[in-house]
């Protein structure tokens, strides 16, 4: 049992410190364009749907224009 209450308190002491530590391990390449995929699918589904509304207005414009 007293091996088990050692290694709790050095869990407990460890992971508070490896948590606060979090935000000084530098990133890595994968890691950043892992993160940046969900930006990437936004924007390309903003662009995308602007092109689809500016496709629609030039379709109404010509709607109109027919007698």
């Amino acid at each position: 049992m007293g091996d088990a209450h050692k290694l709790a308190a050095i869990l407990v002491t460890a992971i508070p410190l490896i948590a606060g530590c979090g935000d000084k391990v530098p990133e890595s390449k994968a890691a950043k364009d892992l993160g940046n995929v969900p930006r990437q699918v936004i924007d390309k589904a903003a662009s995308g749907a602007g092109s689809a509304l500016q496709q629609g207005a030039e379709r109404t414009r010509e709607e109109d224009k027919k007698p």
